[in-house]
């Protein structure tokens, strides 16, 4: 008996011709020309027929995708060419609709989460570890990544201390320092480990942190803290978190230096471990001198430099306003002191005198450290000056600036 012939190639052939037809339709309903619709889709299915017969239906159907993606270009070109409007404005969306799709899997397959594998470790200023300033309990902040650096939502990165100081450390990463030192930790993420340092820095009283003032064009400076540790010493060794309110007038750079942009006065949140303040600076603008100030000057400081025996005065402007005069770092010795407004120090031959004449009036305020004169001011009318002397005894010269800051009228 005769074998049966195949049912393959008939069953093909009638797949084919039910999704010919539908690609009939849809050329046509975009615009193609139903000739070159018939002579592109008519030789695609002859050659379809005889390879489905002779190569297999999935051979065949692998040949047939990739000619029409082939042909793809010619028939959208025909179609824009032989369309009406509508038909046109139809295929645009569906061109559109195709550049969407392709561009969602495209950013999804770039942007999808392989397994782990790094831990990386974060929260404090060395990169070999942690440093925790804080008394109380301090949750670790280590990231999980994978190998193309995205990071991953993970919960069970498990902790264990190793070796250095003796500190309490959850399974779940929560650390208290009670003592100065360093210790080893170890982070486990299935077969992962990472073993990092946590620099122990309690902090019990956080006397002071801040910038200091800046005058536009100065460098990017340091935060500078005066902590003192649990066991009385001074604790050097900092971690700080920093918001400026207006970054504008300061900006920190990425190692937490602040840098003046204009002049202005600014505050920064400072948080140190369990301690959080609140630093003020102001930026000043250099000036030679106090004449022709602008009533957009709000914020200026000019040089200071007199012989001894020598004196300076200049105008100022009306309305409230601080005075200040600070001297070089080199001209503040131990056993020295500077005569401030209306009055004198308790150490004779001061190098220095600092007054103001005519419709004025000031209050000194309490001298924060060596070297300086702080006054608050009220210049009633214009007239006021300032005037600066270098005394007749101690430096040969006085070397310093004088700032002066407006406060806004309401």
């Amino acid at each position: 008996m005769a074998p049966s012939p195949s049912r393959h190639p008939k069953t093909a052939t009638v797949a084919k011709a039910n999704s010919a037809l539908l690609t009939d339709r849809t050329l046509l309903a975009l615009g193609s020309d139903p000739a070159f619709i018939a002579d592109v889709l008519g030789d695609l299915s002859e050659e379809y027929t005889y390879r489905a017969a002779h190569d297999g239906v999935y051979a065949a159907r692998l040949w047939y995708v990739r000619e029409v993606v082939r042909s793809t270009p010619h028939l959208v070109w025909n179609a824009i060419g032989h369309g009406t409007p509508a038909a046109r404005a139809r295929l645009a969306a569906y061109i559109l609709a195709v550049i969407v799709s392709v561009s969602v899997l495209t950013i999804a397959w770039l942007t999808r989460n392989g397994p782990p594998t790094r831990l990386v470790v974060g929260g404090g200023i060395d990169s070999d570890g942690i440093v925790v300033n804080n008394l109380g309990p301090v949750h670790l902040s280590m990231r999980v990544l994978d190998a193309a650096g995205h990071r991953l939502e993970r919960t069970d990165v498990r902790y264990q201390r190793i070796s250095g100081v003796p500190i309490t450390v959850s399974t779940r990463g929560v650390v208290q320092c009670k003592q100065r030192g360093d210790a080893v930790v170890r982070a486990s993420l299935a077969t992962l480990n990472k073993d990092f340092v946590i620099h122990c820095q309690p902090i019990r009283t956080l006397r002071s942190a801040g910038w200091g003032n800046f005058v536009v064009g100065e460098s990017a400076r340091t935060l500078s803290v005066d902590a003192v540790g649990l066991d009385g010493d001074p604790v050097t060794r900092i971690a700080a978190r920093l918001r400026v309110d207006d970054s504008t007038i300061a900006t920190l750079d990425g190692d937490g230096r602040l840098r003046p942009m204009r002049p202005g006065d600014v505050s920064i949140d400072v948080e140190i471990g369990d301690r959080v303040t609140l630093a003020e600076v102001t930026v000043f603008e250099q000036v030679r001198t106090f004449e022709g100030l602008r009533p957009d000057q709000r914020w200026v400081v000019a040089p200071i430099h007199l012989t001894r025996g020598a004196s300076l005065r200049w105008p100022l402007p009306t309305g409230r306003f601080f005075l200040s005069f600070s001297a070089d770092s080199n001209q503040v010795p131990p056993t020295r002191g500077f005569i401030g407004l209306f009055g004198s120090s308790s150490i004779a031959q001061s190098p220095i005198r600092m007054s103001v004449a005519g419709p004025i009036w000031c209050t000194r305020m309490p001298a924060l450290e060596p070297g300086v004169l702080d006054a608050y001011c009220l210049a009633r009318a214009p007239g006021a000056t300032v005037i600066i002397r270098a005394g007749p005894g101690g430096l040969n010269e006085i070397v310093g600036s004088l700032g002066l800051e407006r406060q806004q009228e309401h």
